[in-house]
């Protein structure tokens, strides 16, 4: 049996749920795999090294480089080291803003979506995001307080980069978001469930497109591209947020769900459209690597340029698209459905999350 520990700062945030969800869900499959889970929510707890690989979740250090500076953590981490091979789990929203001090401290450096292209980690973005890079030098929009660049001055340690599992692994139906933050104050293992109702994407739908969302960042070069969406949607369709049943209503009625990029590529709103039965309108996301891939273009999604040029485009066509957009939202539904809870879908994470723990294992002791 494989002794796997998780320190963790555990459900309270969507990504550390979407992190853990499936290994609560999964764990009898896990289980069965020869591989024993156990959660920590601090370094200092008894018996936290006392493991064949111990798992890091990035929130948990996210309070103190600040606070206490890169030394103090970084020796913290190679004091953990020291005892167990170390995996870290960067559950941030986006492919930048990589933590590359703790590179030379880990085995893998696992991440919920990846840049295809490894080597873009080696050269400076704008703002740490190769999006907000792209408005940055093509629309010279600048922040305030410009983010300082974050590189991987060593390309061998590029090698240690994997991709582990985005935030679709989890329960974003009407209620699922509220179970999951409530599983945060009450340890009760059943309240996380797979989605069970899919909206059928064939059914009448009397909306061509819906577009709400957030346009509050703090940082130009994030707001930038769903400012731009919302300029020239005016007079088309009101872009502002409803709640949260009225905000799943709509989309259960519309043919398109325009999901544009925020903090990350991917969205929350990017699994509950494909719930509703609703095409997918995403910036073009070919750029990224990421697990379960739903994010196939012309295939699972409809995409735009980044630079929106061909962005009314795609909305003006959708009446004439109709049934192709189904066929789009059947197709990311069967794959989404398949990743959630298909015949296959546990021992798809076993097998996922196995290959991750034997990369991370000295040779003699892997699987």
């Amino acid at each position: 049996m494989q002794r796997i520990h998780i320190l963790t700062r555990g459900f309270e945030s969507p990504n550390g749920r979407a992190f853990l969800f499936p290994l609560v869900v999964y764990r009898h499959a896990l289980a069965a795999a020869g591989m024993e889970i156990k959660f920590f929510s601090s370094q200092d707890e008894n018996g936290i090294g006392d493991c064949d690989v111990l798992c890091i979740e990035s929130r948990v250090f996210s309070p103190r480089w600040v606070a206490e500076g890169d030394e103090r953590v970084l020796a913290d981490l190679a004091a953990l080291a020291e005892q167990a091979p170390l995996v870290w789990f960067d559950i941030s929203d986006s492919t930048g803003w990589l933590q590359a001090q703790v590179l030379p401290l880990v085995q893998l450096y696992c991440k919920s979506q990846l840049l295809a292209d490894r080597t873009e980690y080696t050269r400076a973005h704008y703002g740490n995001r190769i999006w907000a890079d792209f408005y940055n030098r093509s629309e010279n929009v600048r922040d305030d307080d410009p983010a300082e660049a974050r590189i991987v001055e060593d390309a061998s340690l590029l090698d240690k980069l994997r991709v582990s599992w985005n935030s679709g692994l989890a329960d974003y139906s009407l209620h699922g978001p509220t179970r999951m933050a409530l599983r945060a104050r009450l340890p009760f293992n059943p309240l996380l469930r797979f989605p069970r109702v899919f909206t059928p994407p064939e059914k009448h739908r009397n909306i061509d497109f819906t577009c709400r969302m957030g346009t509050g960042y703090a940082r130009d070069t994030v707001a930038h591209q769903r400012r731009r969406i919302a300029e020239l949607l005016t007079g088309r369709m009101a872009t502002d947020k409803l709640g949260r049943r009225a905000f799943m209503n709509e989309m259960r009625n519309a043919h398109l769900v325009v999901s544009p990029f925020g903090f990350g590529e991917i969205t929350l709103k990017d699994f509950e459209a494909i719930l509703c039965g609703a095409a997918l309108l995403k910036p073009d996301m070919s750029h990224l690597e990421t697990w379960p891939h739903l994010f196939r273009t012309n295939d699972t999604i409809v995409t735009h340029k980044w630079d929106l040029s061909d962005f009314l485009d795609r909305i003006d066509e959708v009446p004439d698209r109709a049934d192709e957009l189904v066929g789009i939202a059947q197709r990311a539904q069967k794959v989404y459905r398949e990743a959630l809870s298909g015949p296959d879908a546990a021992d798809g994470f076993v097998r996922h999350l196995r290959a991750i723990v034997d990369e991370a294992l000295p040779r003699e002791t892997a699987a």
